[in-house]
């Protein structure tokens, strides 16, 4: 059975849109760097890329990863989960392997 990691990517209050988190648009192909994480983490590994709803509780996974820029907005609100943060040079330059084994050893 597959692990869950939930991925911050964005923020939004009762599902109005907020913001992206500094760090998230710095690769001009998202969709591509999400499809290739996702074919990196399995099968161990299901990822999830969300927008954040700051007016519900913060979704369940065994791993929830946050963009280093969130760590302020994240201290109190990811208190109780196990998280990892990453920087926009991760995404930028595709550390896939890097990110996995930080999601692995969370």
């Amino acid at each position: 059975m597959s692990k869950k990691v939930i991925w911050i990517w964005s923020l939004n209050s009762h599902q109005q849109t907020v913001t992206s988190l500094a760090g998230m648009n710095v690769t001009m192909r998202p969709y591509k760097f999400q499809r290739e994480l996702k074919e990196a983490l399995a099968p161990e590994w299901t990822i999830d890329f969300i927008s954040d709803d700051l007016s519900k509780e913060l979704p369940t996974a065994d791993v929830v990863v946050i963009p280093r820029t969130g760590k302020a907005l994240y201290a109190e609100r990811a208190k109780q989960a196990k998280v990892i943060w990453v920087s926009g040079n991760e995404v930028l330059e595709n550390d896939y392997e890097g990110i996995k084994k930080k999601i692995a050893e969370a």
